[in-house]
């Protein structure tokens, strides 16, 4: 991909962030789709209460997080790719989505340009020493960051109050959710597409979830 390796900072294997500090992301993610499972627990949180945090960083600030968590999921994808781990179709849908992810980096960097806005610094990203340590662990972890990105772009849509940038939002958020899909067949979840309704995520929880990979908002 031109471009895409000169913007990718150095990923460092922090041992400080072991698989169990990772996978304090799932139960987030996890609660979400307990809730949209059920359809109408969506009302247990007032829609206020989710969008607000979103509200405050206002457009530019919702995009920039965006770019950075991008930037983060195609950083961790391209690493997969690399890894030996993969061959055949299943190499090549994890290609896909690595691609998907630096396009949609792409796409947000550009929009911020034309706004006027600043395009933030790449982070030092920082991913567990063990992401790559057998198949099924690395695509465990992706399964915990399809959830956390989908409640994002969920989280932050309704409080986007130029359409133009809600539509895009809507755009990425849709292949966030044919991500988690493919992940779900290869990792052989029966049936594939399991959840009935997706669910926002506050923009606090979406910062927990991700600060311990270096990303900030």
């Amino acid at each position: 991909m031109d471009g895409v390796e000169s913007r990718i900072s150095p990923v460092g294997f922090d041992r400080e962030y072991s698989r169990r500090n990772f996978l304090k992301t799932a139960a987030i993610a996890g609660a979400a789709a307990a809730a949209g499972a059920g359809g109408l627990a969506f009302a247990a949180r007032p829609a206020f209460a989710v969008h607000e945090g979103y509200q405050a960083v206002g457009d530019v600030g919702i995009f920039q997080l965006a770019y950075k968590l991008e930037l983060l999921e195609g950083t961790f994808y391209d690493i997969g790719v690399s890894s030996g781990l993969f061959a055949g179709n299943d190499l090549a849908q994890i290609a896909a989505i690595r691609d998907h992810e630096f396009a949609h980096a792409d796409a947000i960097a550009s929009t911020l340009t034309a706004a006027g806005a600043e395009v933030p610094a790449t982070p030092d990203f920082i991913l567990p020493d063990d992401a790559t340590a057998d198949a099924a662990t690395f695509l465990g972890y992706a399964a915990t960051f399809e959830p956390v990105g989908i409640g994002a772009y969920q989280g932050a849509a309704p409080a986007l109050t130029d359409k133009n940038l809600l539509a895009s939002a809507i755009s990425i958020h849709n292949a966030e959710c044919q991500h988690r899909c493919a992940i779900n067949i290869l990792q052989g979840v029966v049936p594939p597409n399991n959840v009935a309704f997706e669910t926002a995520l506050p923009l606090e929880d979406v910062l927990a979830a991700v600060a311990p990979f270096g990303v900030t908002a």
